[in-house]
């Protein structure tokens, strides 16, 4: 597998419009590493398009190439901070917990954990 870069997409940069929250999350080495090679959509259901640059994981849509979120890690490999698109005209979620567990989500299947099942009810029921 080829390691993700943001010249593979056609992507857009994080607006200027954001949101910041943390969420509890640390990875052992393999994990990170995983997380590190980034994810190239190889179908058209496949959303998400991520790559990996100076500590930060970039998050975005694969159909139109927009920025939704920047998971920043520290050196031991710990979230520090995820800022999240708030521009209204390229992202209409404004639910951060529904935000939190989406991160959670797209971390844990590039890391290969499993658990969404149970974060795709809490994003479900977060929505109500």
């Amino acid at each position: 597998m080829n390691k993700a870069i943001k010249t593979d997409w056609k992507t857009l940069d994080m607006p200027e419009k954001t949101a910041s929250f943390s969420i509890d999350i640390s990875l052992t080495e393999g994990e990170f590493s995983a997380l590190q090679n980034g994810h190239i959509p190889c179908e058209m259901e496949d959303k998400w398009f991520e790559y990996f640059e100076n500590n930060i994981l970039y998050i975005h849509r694969s159909w139109t190439g927009i920025c939704i979120y920047k998971v920043q890690f520290s050196t031991d490999r710990r979230v520090e901070e995820v800022v999240v698109n708030r521009d209204s005209e390229r992202y209409r979620e404004t639910n951060i917990e529904r935000d939190k567990v989406q991160v959670m989500m797209r971390i844990n299947s590039m890391c290969g954990r499993t658990g969404n099942g149970e974060l795709m009810l809490k994003y479900i029921k977060s929505g109500r």
